[in-house]
């Protein structure tokens, strides 16, 4: 299924941008259990991560990376929801020992932006939690990009451990939702993750050179806005 995956890379080829102006348009394709495979779109530059379905899409996420805020904008809803950065202390409730396996370079998959991907697994107490087709120096910006976005999204994780029932922590989640969540990102690139539950996320082009509009990065007005922490809490009345 690996090498499957890896056949569906295309890409763009583009000059490289100097680090202080760049924008980054990268598509991949998902797959889950009982679901449609489907597209998603990522726009990256200093400022901003924009994840929507593609062009013309309505809904969207949008990272502010500059003020470490996350707002999911629902245009049915006219609503946008925004996460912020937490600082917690919380432990795992179970313990947590990773490891990693490097598995080689694979010969016979097609270059990707010059390069040959790698495969590697990541384990969690013995366990392979990922398999991870890496590319190596492959968009470092977007790296340290989804790197930031998984950092924020992992510490609003922390504040709802306290609501899993016992029985239903995974050491798998844990690690990858909450207390290692750049661990996918830790060789390089990912251009194909495939985890727990069937899912899997392959790269399908990317480019280095977008032209991207800014109105992508600009929220709606007058939609109604809350807090994640506020919805939780019960305080959002969406009949408003």
């Amino acid at each position: 299924m690996l090498s499957i995956g890896l056949a569906l890379i295309s890409v763009t080829a583009c000059s490289k941008k100097e680090p202080v102006d760049y924008a980054y348009k990268i598509m991949f394709m998902e797959q889950e259990k009982f679901v449609e495979p489907y597209p998603t779109r990522v726009i990256i530059t200093p400022e901003f991560v924009r994840f929507d379905d593609g062009e013309n899409a309505e809904d969207f996420i949008l990272f502010d990376r500059k003020q470490s805020l996350v707002h999911s904008v629902v245009v049915d809803d006219q609503t946008i929801m925004t996460v912020h950065r937490k600082d917690s202390k919380i432990k795992s409730p179970i313990k947590l020992n990773f490891s990693e396996k490097d598995l080689g370079e694979m010969k016979d998959a097609p270059q990707v932006g010059g390069k040959q991907p790698r495969h590697y697994q990541l384990l969690v107490n013995n366990k392979v939690c990922n398999d991870l087709i890496v590319v190596k120096d492959l968009l470092p910006e977007a790296v340290s990009a989804l790197r930031e976005f998984s950092l924020l999204m992992a510490s609003d994780s922390k504040k709802t451990l306290s609501t899993i029932p016992a029985d239903m922590l995974n050491a798998c989640d844990l690690a990858q939702d909450t207390f290692a969540p750049t661990r996918q990102l830790m060789f390089g690139f990912p251009v194909q993750t495939m985890g727990r539950r069937e899912y899997a996320r392959t790269l399908v082009d990317f480019d280095e050179n977008y032209k991207v509009d800014k109105k992508l990065f600009v929220l709606p007005a007058g939609y109604k806005r809350y807090t994640v922490q506020e919805l939780r809490e019960g305080k959002v009345n969406f009949a408003e």
